[in-house]
């Protein structure tokens, strides 16, 4: 009923009535053939998580049917929607006797609380720890153990974190994966909207105009603040006890190994990024803009790759029990945000300001690895 107002608003302004009781009708027959569903996969043992292929399927095929309407609305008739209504009243109808018939409900209501509990166990999960180690302790449970590639021909610092990053591969380079894949999706629908429904064109003036949004976008794909918790978790808070871990070309070369595996998980999302960029504009860009995109998402790549790791180590806030003591180490986790939203917010797009931007994040890092080789082997100590 709280959506009756505006559903009556809408069909007053549509010029149909039909999109009253079509609106009013698609939640409860929709959640009537979810829970039918959901009860016809429990009574032929095919039992169905949230996250399992099942719910998936009845999602994809829901999503779909959305996209096809929003993709041919212009060639929908009105008179469509009658047979619409009518599929919709039969959902209601067969999928309430058929809840009505089933008589196991013991059973099924255990089968419910326990999914419920598997819910709140995962919940528990995602919220344990804090903001700055939780991401590294959820990666302990995916440690992988087998099938590790022989390293035996490395040694010192450099076996432990070759061992370290092989070990937790899998993880690293599945989250890489999602969000190319995301980048993917997201091509695939601007190249359907563009033949289906309004022809649009990437023109220079507007990507130079939409490249500070890459800011944030690297942002959140970047793979620099998990590393970083995961070498803590994992690694560095038993390791740092021993006085040899602590010696300026320990922490120099552990630093070095880390940024490059880093910088290579960014490098893969960062060059996915670039092609699908060139793949919506069709390469019909100037080489001087080509030149400075590239510039501007490798010195992305270099910033994210480099920063959480930098202020970890030169700042290094966590006790033996996983706290943060450093106030300028919250401060300055949370600094790359603001700077990628002030770069949204700031409409300053043209070729100058992405080449200062560019060399602004180069010579901060240039800048903090020379305070890091200074530094490190004072600062890198576990806080009492």
């Amino acid at each position: 009923l709280a959506y009756l107002p505006a559903l009556l608003i809408f069909s007053s302004l549509a010029g149909n009535w039909l999109y009253l009781p079509l609106g009013l009708l698609t939640i409860p027959s929709g959640s009537l053939t979810g829970h039918a569903l959901n009860r016809w996969f429990f009574n032929r043992r095919i039992l169905s998580g949230r996250n399992s292929w099942q719910s998936w399927i009845i999602l994809g095929t829901g999503l779909a049917a959305i996209a096809s309407l929003i993709l041919f609305r212009n060639h929908l008739l009105p008179i469509f929607l009658l047979p619409v209504l009518v599929c919709q009243v039969l959902l209601i109808w067969f999928n309430y006797k058929y809840l009505k018939q089933q008589t196991n409900h013991v059973d099924y209501l255990q089968y419910c609380m326990d999914e419920s509990l598997k819910m709140d166990r995962k919940l528990f999960e995602i919220t344990k720890g804090n903001e700055y180690t939780r991401q590294g302790l959820q990666m302990q449970k995916k440690l992988n153990l087998k099938g590790s590639k022989d390293l035996s021909y490395l040694s010192g610092m450099t076996y432990l974190n070759a061992l370290l990053f092989d070990r937790y591969k899998k993880v690293l380079y599945k989250k890489v994966r999602n969000w190319v894949l995301s980048l993917v999706v997201i091509l695939v629908a601007l190249e359907a909207f563009r033949y289906y429904l309004e022809p649009f064109e990437l023109t220079e003036a507007v990507l130079l105009q939409c490249l500070p949004f890459s800011f944030m976008i690297m942002y959140i794909a970047s793979s620099g603040k998990v590393v970083a918790q995961m070498v803590f978790v994992n690694c560095d808070i038993s390791m740092l006890h021993y006085p040899f871990y602590r010696e300026a070309k320990t922490i120099i070369a552990g630093f070095n190994y880390r940024f490059w595996q880093i910088c290579k998980l960014n490098l893969i999302f960062a060059c996915s990024l670039f092609l699908t960029i060139m793949v919506l504009g069709r390469f019909a860009f100037s080489m001087e803009t080509i030149l400075l995109t590239a510039l501007l998402l490798i010195s992305l790549t270099a910033l994210f790759s480099f920063h959480d790791l930098f202020i970890y180590y030169i700042l290094q806030p966590f006790t033996k029990d996983m706290e943060v003591i450093n106030p300028v180490y919250k401060f300055l986790s949370g600094a790359l945000y603001w700077v990628a939203y002030l770069n949204i917010k700031l409409d300053l797009g043209s070729h100058l300001y992405i080449l200062l931007i560019s060399l602004a994040m180069i010579a901060y890092v240039s800048i903090g690895y020379w305070i890091l080789l200074k530094k490190a082997p004072q600062t890198f100590r576990l806080k009492l």
